[in-house]
């Protein structure tokens, strides 16, 4: 009975067992599912993962609620929260909490947000957001659909991340644009608690280093009291810059704008504007008028060609008088003179050539200038001419309207002096190389030039000029099998690399002696050569790990070299003899990528004497200690310096930090210029005091505070030591 209907007993028992399996299974995976925290949108949508303590999931509302701890991880966003409630159909989340949630470098919080995973919007009612350097607070902020973009409304955003911030900036509404700018709208400046200024319109780009607002007070000997003010603007990322509003006692009121554009494919550049109306009391010209001081400066830069390979660059400056760039930017003066150029330079690169039409024009006329108007240049450079021979071709033409203006304020007074000039170099050379090492080039060139007219008056000369040649090097190296870190020198085979050279040149006394033209450059200067200059440059290398990889670093470079001339014709009275004509010393030392050293000089063979001499050192400890020790020697005719600069920084500790800058004239044994500065740091501001003394009749102090997030400020002022940089040769002297 049992085994005849047991195949129908059988079938109610396997029914309930796969049914009790089936149940059993599913219940694993639902729970597993909603324990593990994985839950998947319709429609294959990116999952979202819910780690929490706690996780449910409620299939008639489509939702998983999250307790205690919980974190998500979605695409590049991270949300963390004590509580979440998740729909899984519209996306939407509420979280309660402490939440935060992290995109990038920023994150914003508060006790309550609610957000949606696609569209990344997200509302906050008291929020706080964290978007270095700026923070903020806000009673709503919101998170901008799709976008790195936050809002606040009637809030602040500041630099300084402490709770009661310094200083805050105070706004209706406030927009952050990640790794862009902030933009606000009708805001109070404020310190502390104190408003001290309002403006209905701020951006600051997050890129741009210099502050939005920046004051130096001070006092000079040659402007009395003084304070220098910056307003920055910004109407879009291609149109900024500075509005200046300055006063000094000794001086009076002065403003200007710099202001900083760029028009996409036709080009970007800068224009800046300085104006003052002198005290009558103070300044007079002739008249006994006020007078009225200004500076013109236009500078705008294009690319052209569907390759970019055309450049056209054009420079405008315009004066009140020659020393009013020396009065009020001392910096630029000492950099690049008092005597601004005007010029308009197209220049195109190719493969095989490149052009250059110059324009240079004089619009101020207390200088002295070689206006060009125009000059047209065209550049040939090395080019193998033939497929069986290493011969090559090179060429520099130019053609140029000359005229020399001068100084109208010079006495004698002279007329200006002017020339058409036609000049063409043409050089054939044959590069010959043996075992591999030995690299030996004769050429052969001539030069000819055209003037309408040449000192005298005399209309179409034509100068012609034989130049000739042979270039010889060979390189030798050894290396040397040698590992040590002895003093921190981290060596790793050491390879020695000697090069010498001895180049052979000789030029033919030209047609038209330089006597008889009016010298407008070094064309004109070109005079009879016969001589050879010898170098030998010895370099020693090792090998260090620079990223993951081990690469050749230079660690010393020694260039000695000389010019020999060969006696020239018995008529001339210049070189009668054969003669060195000085030698040229240049020693470079790199021992660690924290120290540079870098020597130079000249010996005047003839009365055997040091001509020229320098010598810089610098090392750095990062961001704790600096110093810079340079040395110049002059011994000319006319010029004579022996000076003694010394540069260093040195941080006392997170607070406190000092700057000094010395120039000591070794010929009268005078300081010639001394600069002190103490850094306090503010947390959020950086406040910097400087005492600068020049000649004892020029003292300058002054107080600059800036925040640390912007430490630049667009104030040309500060007088600092200008040290080379690691690796860098400076004019390295060239043999090759």
């Amino acid at each position: 009975m049992y085994l005849k209907n047991s195949q129908y007993q059988w079938l109610p028992t396997i029914n309930s067992i796969a049914s009790a399996l089936v149940l059993s299974v599913g219940c694993i995976l639902f729970h597993s599912y909603v324990l593990s925290a994985s839950v998947y949108a319709a429609e294959q949508k990116e999952p979202i993962e819910v780690n929490g303590d706690q996780v449910e999931y409620y299939h008639e509302k489509k939702e998983v609620v999250g307790k205690n701890n919980v974190s998500i991880v979605y695409k590049d966003v991270l949300l963390t929260c004590d509580k979440i409630t998740v729909n899984l159909e519209t996306r939407d989340a509420v979280a309660e909490g402490h939440v935060k949630i992290a995109q990038k470098d920023a994150y914003f919080t508060g006790d309550k947000i609610s957000y949606n995973f696609d569209t990344r919007k997200g509302t906050i009612i008291d929020g706080y957001v964290n978007a270095k350097p700026f923070y903020g607070k806000a009673k709503e902020l919101e998170k901008i659909a799709n976008k790195d973009q936050y809002e606040l409304e009637n809030g602040y955003v500041t630099t300084c991340d402490l709770p009661e911030p310094h200083y805050r900036i105070q706004a209706k509404q406030v927009k952050i644009y990640l790794d862009d700018k902030i933009v606000a709208r009708h805001i109070l400046f404020m310190l502390g608690k104190v408003p001290v200024l309002y403006l209905p319109y701020y951006v600051q780009p997050l890129k741009d280093r210099k502050s939005h607002i920046t004051v130096i007070p001070g006092q000079g000997h040659g402007w009395g009291y003084y304070v220098l003010t910056s307003y920055r603007y910004y109407f879009d990322d291609n149109n900024k810059g500075d509005l200046l509003l300055d006063y000094r006692t000794k001086k009076g009121l002065a403003g200007g704008v710099n202001h900083y554009y760029d028009l996409g494919q036709l080009g970007k550049g800068a224009f800046k504007f300085y104006y003052t109306h002198e005290n009558d009391n103070l300044v007079f010209d002739k008249t006994g008028e006020k007078k009225t001081r200004y500076r013109y400066q236009a500078r705008h830069r294009w690319e052209l060609g569907e390759d970019k390979d055309t450049t056209a660059v054009l420079e405008f400056n315009k004066l009140s008088d020659r020393d009013i760039i020396k009065d009020y930017f001392y910096n630029e003066y000492e950099e690049l003179g008092d005597n601004p150029d005007n010029y308009l330079s197209i220049i195109t690169q190719k493969k095989d050539y490149s052009t250059e039409l110059l324009f240079r024009k004089r619009f101020d006329k207390f200088y002295t200038v070689v206006e060009r108007l125009p000059e047209y240049r065209l550049d040939i450079p090395n080019a193998r001419i033939t497929k069986d021979l290493p011969i090559y071709y090179k060429s520099t033409s130019s053609a140029v309207y000359l005229n020399q203006t001068f100084d109208t304020n010079a006495y004698p007074a002279q007329k200006d002096i002017d020339t058409v000039r036609i000049d063409t170099y043409n050089q054939f050379s044959y590069a010959a190389r043996f075992f591999k090492a030995l690299s030996v080039t004769p050429y052969a060139a001539v030069e000819n030039t055209y003037y309408s007219r040449n000192r005298w008056g005399d209309t179409n000369q034509i100068r012609t000029i034989f130049n000739a040649g042979l270039d010889n090097s060979i390189k030798f190296y050894k290396i040397y099998d040698v590992e040590t870190n002895f003093m921190g020198l981290d060596i790793h085979k050491l390879r020695h690399i000697i090069t010498p050279t001895a180049n052979y040149y000789f030029r033919h006394q030209p047609t038209i002696s330089p006597d008889n033209l009016t010298q407008f450059d070094e064309i004109d200067a070109l005079d009879t050569r016969n001589g050879i200059t010898l170098a030998l440059e010895n370099r020693l290398q090792t090998k260090r790990m620079q990223g993951d990889q081990m690469k050749s670093v230079d660690l010393a470079t020694l260039i000695v070299g000389t010019d020999y001339m060969f006696r020239l014709d018995k008529d001339n009275s210049s070189l009668k003899s054969n003669k060195f004509n000085g030698i040229n010393f240049q020693l470079e030392l790199i021992p660690y990528s924290w120290a540079y050293i870098l020597s130079k000089m000249t010996v005047d063979t003839k009365h055997s004497m040091i001509q020229t001499a320098s010598i810089d050192l610098v090392a750095t400890g990062g961001d704790n200690w600096r110093v810079g020790i340079g040395h110049r020697y002059e011994n000319a005719e006319s010029t004579k310096n022996h000076l003694f600069t010394v540069e260093g920084m040195y941080k006392i500790n997170e607070k406190w930090r000092v700057r000094l800058y010395e120039r000591l004239n070794a010929l009268d044994g005078a300081l010639e210029e001394q600069e002190y500065t103490v850094s306090r740091d503010l947390h959020c501001w950086i406040a910097e005091l400087t005492y600068n003394f020049r000649n004892s009749s020029d003292q300058t102090v002054w107080l600059v505070f800036k925040l640390k997030a912007f430490p630049d400020y667009p104030i040309g002022f500060r007088r600092t030591y200008s040290r080379p940089r690691f690796g860098s040769t400076g004019d390295t002297i060239s043999y090759n």
